[in-house]
């Protein structure tokens, strides 16, 4: 929008001034667009609209852009560990996938989403993402199947990509760490033509980098090409990303009975080597003032190259015998979204219809192959031993059809009424093959559907109620070789949010109750995959994030839950709490720059997580202790530069873990030096 300021009038008698016409440029923000500052306005995660967050009945979170770059984000599992709701870490420091929980369920392969598409993983491989190539992070809590198809009934993270822009733009970065952290990025865009028809965007990144802990390389080579063509009613956009990364295979750590080393099992037989490519376009048409339309379409394929070893004997002073695995998988998926929009009025009540079909197809084929590696001294580890990499003597591969057709009707009456209605019909087909031969097979259908209300008062408080369902088929099979049956789940939601006017502020707190059917967790002894049964999740979420002053943000949450497990072919665990669900989860995040004087564009920022207590499996036998990391920045901005120093987890809290069976560290302490020139 252009705002003018012309000719100024001085106080009554005294002589008037001409002063020079101003113009300030500047950008509405959108759904999937940047956001200025923490707190974002506008978000299409909840509706598949562009829709205010303060009229979206349900519970929605974003992180944005310039949080991301303040708190120096690694991860997307770094992005979103302030965020109600969100359980970050249960597995201690993994470079490998993006493990979070949210409201209690793992969102980790059914709940990955890049630019509202779906990144299911596979049997072993999983899309990585790399936080510099994305604009903001949209996180919603609950059954979100109506609108994305096969989902958890937690919710699901939708990583929104940087778009091409219309003023021109240059970004370089460089970073140095502890522990050797090494990273060199750029990110460049603007106008290819005179007239702006025709935008690009080139984000690129390059990373040499340690975890915090010993043999944890997180290598990666990013790029991601998009231009955009358009004209006053279309817009078409094509969107690239190629990721080239190696991190560890293995991230268990040797022990003895009465110790856990800090030292990963095979150490120099330890890696994934992962290729992933992804090509696809949105595009958007508006016939009139009523009727528009969008596509959104992706391909992608991954090719995963992993070794690891495991210990298969009784030790012998300081020396076991080891078993190396060779693996090698190939994943090649497609999607499409086709959508219908249309905004009309009947008598009273003003309507946005949204109607879709989607497809989404999935591929899978891997192979293995084990092989004796000797035996290896557990207090060091880098002695080479008689390793020879296994062949690969096993063929499999997994499947995956669905085909969804959704309606949504948003309606606005009243005076500030607000109801959303919704409804979706799945069609999935799942299998698991051997050699090329189908070993399994199921062909299932479910209907889903939700349903809000809100009340937006002028005051800007809006209360509201919804529900929502999910359904999930399943890609994992049982000791007898048989796909599990699908999980389905439904959310109860009553809550409140709030924005002052004219202020940058926004507040929510929610209570809901989370059912779900046919929950499973791996078998930590057969690795097969157990159907628990149904589980129950009842929780209260509190989220701020406010602008109290000129240069001072802050964020903080606090999530309560409480789960049970309610029925279960294990009947001695009915009652119990499924693992990786604390009660209490809590945050902390300000940040304050210097808006004058001399100490003008000096900063500091600091942040403390707090993580409760959690079970580490559905027996209840061992709980973690607590986790309470802190973090702090500082900041200097002058002119085009930007210097600033993140330290992640200051004091260096490392507990040890156990989940599902196996030992696992804390994150520790990570320290980063950034500069960054943009012009």
């Amino acid at each position: 929008m252009a705002v003018s300021f012309g000719m100024a009038q001085a106080q009554e008698a005294a002589p008037s001034v001409a002063l020079p016409t101003v113009t300030v440029e500047g950008v509405a923000e959108t759904a999937r667009g940047p956001v200025e500052g923490y707190v974002a306005t506008r978000s299409g995660a909840g509706t598949k609209t562009d829709t205010p967050l303060i009229e979206t009945p349900r519970s929605v979170s974003v992180v944005t852009r310039q949080e991301m770059d303040d708190r120096g984000v690694q991860n997307v599992v770094d992005a979103v560990s302030y965020t109600a709701g969100v359980l970050t870490g249960s597995y201690g420091y993994d470079p490998r996938f993006d493990d979070i929980y949210i409201r209690g369920f793992s969102v980790s392969s059914r709940g990955n989403f890049r630019d509202s598409l779906a990144q299911p993983s596979a049997n072993f491989a999983s899309w990585r993402t790399e936080t510099y190539g994305l604009e903001r992070i949209d996180v919603i809590k609950g059954p979100a199947s109506v609108l994305y198809g096969q989902t958890v009934p937690g919710g699901l993270i939708n990583r929104i990509s940087k778009m091409p822009v219309d003023t021109p733009f240059a970004e370089v970065e460089g970073q140095l760490g502890d522990p050797a952290w090494s990273q060199a990025a750029f990110d460049v865009g603007g106008r290819a033509n005179a007239d702006g028809s025709v935008l690009y965007r080139l984000t690129g990144v390059a990373r040499a980098a340690d975890g915090t802990v010993s043999y944890s390389t997180n290598n990666a080579l990013y790029l991601a090409p998009a231009v955009t063509f358009q004209n006053e009613t279309t817009r078409l956009t094509i969107l690239g990303t190629v990721l080239d990364s190696r991190t560890p295979s293995n991230t268990q750590y040797w022990q003895t009975p009465t110790m856990l080393t800090r030292i990963p099992m095979g150490t120099t037989y330890n890696a994934i080597q992962q290729t992933q490519e992804q090509i696809g376009y949105q595009l958007e048409h508006a016939f009139n003032d009523v009727w528009s339309a969008k596509q959104n379409v992706r391909y992608g394929h991954i090719d995963n190259h992993s070794m690891w070893m495991d210990a298969n004997g009784v030790m012998n002073g300081p020396l076991i015998s080891m078993t190396a695995t060779n693996y090698i998988e190939t994943v090649n998926s497609f999607q499409a979204d086709n959508q219908l929009q249309a905004k009309f009025t009947t008598g009273p009540v003003e309507h946005k219809v949204l109607g879709g079909v989607d497809y989404l197809w999935l591929d899978s084929s891997y192979g293995m192959g084990d092989g004796p590696a000797g035996d290896v001294n557990i207090f060091n580890p880098n002695v080479p031993n008689l390793l020879v990499m296994p062949a690969i003597t096993s063929r499999d591969g997994a499947g995956l059809n669905q085909v969804g057709l959704y309606l949504q009707d948003q309606m606005a009456f009243g005076n500030g009424w607000r109801f959303l209605i919704g409804g979706r019909q799945d069609f999935a087909s799942t299998s698991q093959s051997s050699f090329g031969i189908e070993t399994a097979g199921r062909d299932d259908q479910a209907f889903t559907w939700q349903a809000g209300l809100l009340y937006a008062f002028e005051n800007g408080v809006s209360p509201y109620v919804s529900y929502a369902t999910s359904f999930l088929p399943s890609i994992n099979v049982d000791q007898s070789g048989q796909l599990l049956e699908p999980s389905s789940g439904e959310q109860y939601e009553a809550g409140v949010k709030y924005q002052p006017k004219g202020g940058r502020s926004f507040f929510t707190l929610s209570a809901y109750q989370i059912t779900q059917n046919n929950y499973a967790v791996p078998d930590p002894v057969s690795f097969f995959y157990l159907p628990v049964g149904n589980v129950r999740v009842r929780g209260f979420e509190a989220e701020a994030l406010v602008e109290l002053a000129q240069g001072l943000d802050l964020t903080a949450a606090y999530t309560f839950t409480q789960g049970r497990i309610i029925n279960s072919l294990d009947v001695p665990t009915i009652g119990n709490t499924p693992p990786n669900m604390p009660a209490h989860i809590a945050s902390l995040w300000a940040k304050y720059t210097v808006q004058d004087g001399d100490w003008k564009g000096f900063g500091v920022g600091g942040g403390i997580r707090y993580i409760g207590p959690f079970w580490s499996d559905t027996n209840n036998l061992y709980k973690n202790g607590a986790q309470y990391p802190v973090d702090a920045a500082l900041y200097y901005e002058k002119d085009n530069w930007n210097f600033q120093l993140n330290a992640k987890n200051v004091f260096g809290q490392q507990n040890a873990l156990l989940n599902e069976g196996y030992w696992y560290w804390q994150q520790g302490r990570s320290v980063i030096a950034s500069v960054r020139y943009r012009w």
